[in-house]
């Protein structure tokens, strides 16, 4: 009868024994992971964005963060700047560029990599207004919200997508533009991340994120250009192409339009195929490396050589 109790007393102290050191091991996991993810991988700090009434949505103004290694900052007035004031007070010019995540650059651009970072000096000042995708009709409205900000010319950077991009003001995507930052790096791996190496997990949110084929409407664009040139700006249009036709060589038929509607409303049109190289400026198909946005700035710089 002794034995028996004490090998049951034995039995006890060795599932409790077990027990903590599982518990232990789950929790050096979750640490470890959690350390990993944030100053490793630089999760846990997503730019975050807002919803907007005309504009759709913008990344939320006055932050300032690290991911992945990368400075990403946002002024008061949403442009991936630092501070500037609404009216120039200062000696330099100011420029305006205007567009989508090929402009603004995404979490795996420094700020220092920015094409109108490298243009930026004491005497020009290149203002990055963009988020990611970001169409004609978004950039309007921001430009009817905020103005030019006393800006001299106007630089439009659009892709063949955006000739039939219109806003939907549906509620946003926390896994796509977040608007509060996750209580844990490793919580937005799992969420966020994770999900993207399931297999059968791209095709299924291809096939839910897909939208009805729409027509061209150009009409955003032709408003914001007769906007700009009212104001006194020059207006110019950098014609985006993808990696895939650089490669074959093709015309996409939404830049062939924008191509029209930018020219027949009095903006000069500068082709970006001429600055980039699909075999190194390119991160994937559409968005470009460190390398491509030195190679934009310098289409920046010919798109004011164009304009009047």
């Amino acid at each position: 009868m002794v034995l028996r109790i004490e090998r049951r007393g034995s039995d006890a102290g060795s599932r409790l024994f077990y027990g903590l050191m599982a518990i232990g091991i789950c929790l050096y996991v979750i640490v470890g992971g959690e350390l990993f993810c944030r100053y490793y991988l630089g999760l846990g700090t997503p730019p975050l964005s807002i919803a907007h009434p005309t504009i759709e949505y913008l990344f939320a103004p006055d932050q300032e963060l690290s991911r992945f290694g990368n400075r990403i900052a946002y002024n008061h007035w949403s442009m991936r700047n630092e501070q500037i004031s609404e009216t120039n007070d200062t000696s330099q010019a100011r420029i305006m560029v205007i567009g989508d995540s090929v402009v603004n650059g995404g979490s795996l651009s420094d700020h220092s990599n920015l094409a109108t970072t490298i243009l930026t000096d004491e005497k020009t000042l290149y203002m990055n207004v963009s988020a990611g995708s970001w169409g004609p009709a978004n950039e309007l409205a921001y430009l009817q919200t905020f103005g030019f900000f006393d800006a001299k010319a106007l630089i439009i950077v659009l892709s063949g997508h955006d000739a039939s991009d219109l806003p939907t003001f549906a509620p946003l995507d926390p896994n796509i533009l977040p608007q509060a930052r996750p209580w844990l790096a490793l919580g937005e791996a799992v969420e966020r991340y994770l999900p993207r190496y399931v297999p059968g997990h791209t095709a299924k949110a291809s096939a839910l994120g897909k939208l009805p084929t729409r027509n061209i409407d150009l009409s955003p664009l032709k408003t914001m250009i007769e906007l700009a040139t009212g104001k006194g700006l020059s207006v110019c249009v950098i014609l985006h192409h993808t990696k895939a036709d650089r490669l074959s060589g093709t015309l996409n038929h939404g830049l062939a339009a924008i191509q029209s509607a930018a020219k027949a409303h009095g903006a000069n049109v500068i082709d970006d195929k001429s600055f980039l190289d699909p075999e190194t400026s390119y991160r994937d198909d559409i968005h470009v490396s460190n390398k491509g946005q030195g190679d934009l700035s310098l289409a920046l710089l010919d798109c004011l050589k164009a304009s009047p």
